[in-house]
């Protein structure tokens, strides 16, 4: 047998490391990035737009009462005051995203990033606003009434026993009795029955899926097993989303202006409201800019916001905690 041990391999580098190391490779003309992001909860509640300032105020008006006059009697004997009071939203600072793409390493690429960077900068952002606003959702669900007779925020708790974690028909049967209970308690504060919303885990959408209540036409269906779509439930518009949270973003952004999770709501499986339980304040909106540094030889590309979140009607938010 012939000895082949000194063919030319080209593709060492020196002669060392293995023969495909320095061999030519083919770009596939396809770019593997994340995944997008969707902004699931920023459309679904109240968004305002300042054009100067550091907050924004939003009054709230107690109900008037009803009573019976007497012959003879004067109505300013008998009215009674309406109660006020107010909610402030203040302007968190300014939140920023931002990368710095060298020409040598842009020329020494197949593709042109500054695109792609630009989107994963931009999704990051709203990110951060879906997971501000369903912090905010989940504190107000622990306050106390505005005003006297409006009603506070719920928290339901469910408890499924020890080992039943994961994806089961046990979380499924929780989560619709537990949103049959918001949706009584959400009627009692004379919250509307339109433009309800119920933010659910991904592990408890599942959950629903394995119920009969909510797939087996006996019971009503509103799902199937074949698409896995559940679009509303109770009244309330379904909205699967990944990152509901009891913690923060990973570099701790939203912790500096107090958007995080009570502390003792360490298992929830949705988060229920309605579009105006909460608001966010707008004093700059989501921009991208692109700029050159000319001593660096790069391009500069900034993500940036200027937003703050803030509760406004606990009466009209409820959350479901797991145990």
């Amino acid at each position: 047998m012939a000895n082949l041990t000194n063919i030319q391999q080209p593709g060492k580098n020196n002669g060392t490391g293995t023969p495909l190391d320095s061999l030519l490779k083919v770009f596939s003309g396809e770019v593997l990035t994340a995944f997008n992001r969707q902004t699931l909860v920023m459309p679904n509640h109240i968004v305002k737009t300042i054009e100067s300032g550091k907050s924004a105020q939003f009054p709230v008006s107690g109900r008037a009462e009803a009573r019976y006059l007497q012959a003879g009697a004067n109505l300013d004997d008998t009215r009674t005051e309406m109660k006020h009071n107010e909610k402030l939203i203040h302007i968190d600072g300014l939140l920023v995203s931002d990368v710095l793409i060298t020409d040598i390493y842009n020329a020494m690429s197949h593709v042109d990033w500054r695109q792609e960077y630009s989107k994963q900068l931009g999704e990051t952002l709203a990110q951060h606003a879906d997971l501000a606003v369903l912090a905010e959702m989940a504190k107000l669900a622990k306050e106390q009434e505005t005003l006297p007779g409006l009603g506070g925020g719920t928290v339901i708790t469910k408890t499924l026993g020890a080992g039943a974690t994961g994806i089961t028909q046990a979380l499924g049967d929780a989560v619709i009795q537990g949103l049959m209970e918001v949706r009584a308690k959400f009627t009692k504060n004379y919250v509307p029955m339109d433009e309800r919303y119920v933010y659910i885990t991904p592990e408890a959408y599942n959950s629903l899926l394995a119920s009969k209540t909510a797939i087996d036409r006996d019971y009503g269906a509103v799902a199937t097993i074949v698409d896995g779509n559940l679009d509303k439930l109770l009244g309330f518009k379904v909205i699967e989303v990944p990152n509901i949270s009891t913690g923060t973003s990973a570099n701790g952004v939203m912790q500096g202006v107090g958007h995080v999770f009570p502390s003792d709501l360490t298992n929830v499986a949705f988060i229920a409201g309605h579009r105006s339980c909460v608001g966010t304040l707008k004093l700059k909106d989501l921009q991208i800019e692109h700029g050159r540094r000319m001593e660096y030889q790069a391009d500069h590309i900034v993500a940036k916001y200027a937003m703050g979140h803030g509760g406004l009607r606990p009466e009209a938010v409820a959350v479901c905690n797991i145990k």
